[in-house]
């Protein structure tokens, strides 16, 4: 333990808690502890589940695949979210520069009707 706690702070990371490095050292899934048989505690290896305690455990498992799936699923729509937000913003771009070149193309064409209205003028 004390190995533990020395690495976290030669490695600079914030110090853990007595909890986390006890949790670090002893497995309670570990068959071979005999820190939770001395302080009278069972665990899961030595305990065999029980047909509610089972079903709970299945009823879990399928919550967390679904969460997973969900999650799957979100990340997904986001990822075409982000694609659909940069096609709109490149749209927008183009609509600008189209915008700004048929303003122009106005321009000129005010001034070529201008020249020629001067001309057709200066000729009469």
């Amino acid at each position: 333990m004390e190995t533990i706690w020395a690495k976290t702070s030669a490695d600079g990371q914030a110090p853990l808690s007595s909890a986390e490095v006890v949790s670090k050292v002893i497995s309670p899934d570990s068959s071979n502890s005999t820190f939770f048989k001395n302080a009278g505690l069972s665990t899961r290896s030595l305990k065999p589940l029980s047909a509610a305690e089972q079903a709970l455990l299945e009823e879990l498992a399928a919550q967390k695949q679904k969460e997973a799936t969900i999650t799957e699923e979100f990340a997904e729509v986001r990822k075409r979210s982000e694609a659909a937000e940069e096609a709109l913003l490149k749209i927008q771009q183009l609509y600008e520069d189209m915008k700004k070149r048929q303003e122009e193309n106005n321009l000129v064409l005010q001034r070529i009707l201008q020249a020629n209205v001067v001309g057709i003028s200066s000729q009469l």
